[in-house]
């Protein structure tokens, strides 16, 4: 299994503890309905800023330092960041485009030495998000929306860690990123509301081939500029 090298951001409400940020969390409506990808960004930024050289921003103050951060706190910066990189569209929230875009200004801003861009071709997905988390970069991954036919409802499990056999599943989901921390030869472990889920890599191929397609479901691919 490829994961990240050091412990994953924790946030804290009311002494119970997140697996990452969670946008459910929020005092804001339009974060709650469809902050998930600025959740992403969010938890991608800190993690840098707390574990690669040359990656430190003030942007995010103590926070950035390694330790568990509340939520309020973390509500705070995720609005900030929305405002200032990652704008969100009402109802629709931000594209995979627009994410990577809005990272590559923060990266230019801060001196970070890293380009985000936008997917890659289907048959390399797998191979690409394990060379990225080998790097120790989180990955932004899109379980997009149904496209081109939008009117569809088709949706892609999210199962719980501890069900390998694939009898766990949670709940199920379309128009939706979760930050991927580690994968193996069947899943892919991810973040998302604050939690670990499992995405079969299959099953996720499958839901790309039947009902959305790579332009929408896909990653932020990361390079390192040699800076």
């Amino acid at each position: 299994m490829q994961e990240l090298k050091h412990p994953y951001i924790t946030v804290a409400k009311e002494h119970k503890h997140f697996y990452g940020g969670s946008q459910m969390l929020s005092a804001s409506t339009n974060m709650r309905e469809v902050g998930c990808g600025v959740i992403a960004a969010l938890d991608l930024l800190l993690y840098l800023c707390r574990f690669h050289e040359g990656c430190g921003s003030g942007f995010f103050a103590e926070a950035a330092a390694d330790g568990v951060i509340d939520s309020e706190e973390y509500d705070a910066l995720a609005q900030r960041l929305s405002r200032r990189y990652f704008p969100l569209i009402p109802k629709l929230g931000i594209n995979g485009l627009m994410l990577a875009a809005g990272l590559n200004v923060f990266f230019r801003r801060y001196g970070f030495p890293l380009r985000a861009r936008w997917g890659v071709g289907s048959r390399r997905l797998f191979e690409e998000i394990e060379e990225q988390l080998a790097q120790d970069l989180p990955v932004i991954l899109s379980i997009g929306p149904n496209f081109p036919l939008i009117w569809k409802k088709d949706t892609l499990c999210f199962y719980l860690p501890g069900h390998e056999d694939g009898s766990g599943s949670a709940c199920s989901v379309r128009a939706h990123y979760v930050t991927v921390t580690g994968i193996d030869g069947r899943y892919l472990h991810i973040s998302s509301w604050g939690r670990p889920y499992l995405i079969d890599r299959e099953e996720y191929l499958r839901y790309i081939r039947r009902s959305s397609g790579s332009l929408v479901s896909n990653f932020v691919h990361l390079r390192h500029t040699g800076k």
